[in-house]
């Protein structure tokens, strides 16, 4: 019960947190689309494709093991501290390096310094991974939300003051910078005083964190690489300006797995860790996470579809309405890929991540070749195939991932999703039929209006008893 208490307390906060940050992000953005190009969302696209890779090297899996094993010995977590960041200075002088060849690469020299200041987040976070690590293991979400609001606040602030100075790409990296610095000192500090670090370093001891984190690095590197191969392709074959747009799109469609799923993994990874071994739970509880998140993300994504032009208007104004293609190609993207993402709770629960890893194999292996015929003919064909695949992955994810730790039928995997599934598609018919009486945004307004209506209506209709324990437990103190 205590666990449970916990978890829903966590959730609550992390809520709080993401819905914040998320409006700071949105309001951050409609003010930058007025101030930045097209080619300007683009090379930060490369920027952060760059450094997010780099990033999984920097980690090594430590965060996987430091969930999965349950008794940390100062010596272990000292020796994770150390290794880490290590590797994170090593990593940044590799990707300073590297900068002139990928400004060859795009033919953009803006890279060639962009690459190395926003690089410094790799040292800066090695100092607050493992004590943010701490703090979600023992399920201290009140403290990460606020922590992490304080950081994007201040990092819009000054990414927003730069870019009405003029100051293009470097106004996002250097918000984005003070947010990494303000974030993970605190945890950093304040994480020192329950797990003092000591002038330690074995790797030997740390190995079994290692041998479990090894494959998820592994799978984190390819699952990347297939992740991010159409930024790659588009940014070299297509150019920034159109990279811009979809990339617009992309991180849009993105933000209720980014938002929605991150809530609920982020507070069941540890929870689920706690009860590994009781099978029966593990499987009772996945579909009730996959029941809740395919609730509320469908009726989301088949908005994003019906709605995408309002949007796009709203969010981008009319100079970029070429993002909105994207956004209602992208859409099912999205929804597919809400239905997999869940899986790593299993993965880390039962510290099975080479499957992971060997699942990673096939998917960059299908995406990259798929990707590489799509290129040759358009963007629009790179999107919609992404589409398509991601339809045929929840298929094989289940099979080679949720089956293999958990032993979930296809039936009842399905089946946690059928009610979202049936009430999203019958509201989205309708507001997609209304949405073509006008373009005019107070009439979209009022479209939306209708379209939440029917999809509340549907599921209290359908399931009328889930509702009440979904708003029971969301209400519970």
């Amino acid at each position: 019960m205590q666990l449970k208490n916990q978890a829903i307390s966590g959730a609550k906060w992390m809520t709080v947190s993401k819905i914040a940050n998320s409006s700071i992000q949105i309001l951050k953005l409609i003010i930058l689309t007025r101030f930045l190009s097209k080619s300007d969302f683009g090379i930060i696209a490369i920027v952060f494709m760059v450094l997010g890779f780099t990033d999984i090297f920097a980690e090594l899996g430590f965060t996987v093991g430091l969930v999965h094993k349950q008794n940390i010995t100062r010596k272990e977590y000292s020796s994770v501290f150390w290794v880490n960041l290590f590797l994170s200075v090593v990593l940044y002088a590799l990707m300073a390096l590297s900068s002139p060849l990928l400004a060859t690469f795009y033919d953009e020299k803006i890279l060639i310094s962009a690459i190395p200041i926003m690089g410094l987040q790799l040292i800066i976070n090695a100092f607050g991974r493992m004590f943010y690590t701490f703090k979600t293991k023992q399920l201290e979400f009140k403290f990460i939300a606020i922590v992490d609001m304080l950081g994007l606040g201040l990092g819009t602030i000054l990414t927003i003051w730069m870019a009405v100075k003029g100051l293009g790409v470097y106004s996002l990296i250097f918000g984005y910078l003070l947010q990494s610095i303000i974030t993970q000192f605190v945890y950093f500090f304040s994480g020192l005083k329950a797990y003092p670090i000591s002038f330690h370093c074995n790797v030997k001891e740390i190995f079994d964190l290692l041998k479990i984190g090894g494959y998820q690095v592994g799978a984190q590197v390819l699952d990347y690489i297939s992740n991010k191969i159409d930024v790659f392709l588009i940014g070299r074959f297509f150019g920034m300006e159109l990279l811009g747009l979809y990339n617009l799109a992309k991180e849009l469609v993105v933000k209720p797995i980014q938002i929605i799923n991150s809530i609920v993994t982020t507070v069941a990874t540890p929870a689920f860790a706690k009860f590994q071994d009781n099978m029966t739970m593990i499987q009772e509880k996945y579909l009730e996470v996959l029941k809740f998140l395919s609730m509320f993300n469908f009726p989301i994504f088949i908005g994003f579809f019906v709605f995408a032009e309002p949007l796009t208007l709203l969010l981008y104004g009319s100079e970029k309405m070429g993002v909105a293609i994207f956004i209602k190609i992208l859409s099912f993207w999205g929804m597919f890929n809400s239905v997999g993402n869940p899986a790593g709770i299993l993965m880390v629960a039962k510290g099975r991540t080479d499957l992971s890893f060997y699942w990673t194999i096939v998917r960059i292996v299908v995406m990259t070749s798929v990707i590489l015929i799509a290129g040759q003919f358009s963007i629009y064909a790179v999107a919609y195939t992404q589409t398509i695949i991601a339809f045929v992955f929840i298929f094989l994810y289940w099979r080679m991932m949720v089956y293999n730790i958990a032993f979930i039928p296809l039936k009842d995997y399905l089946k946690s999703c059928l009610l979202a599934t049936i009430v999203s598609l019958s509201a989205g018919l309708v507001a997609g039929g209304l949405s073509y009486l006008s373009a005019n945004l107070y009439v979209q307004a009022g479209v939306l209006v209708i379209y939440g209506g029917i999809i509340m209506l549907l599921y209290w209709l359908l399931d009328k008893q889930y509702v009440i324990k979904l708003k029971n437990m969301l209400l519970a103190r």
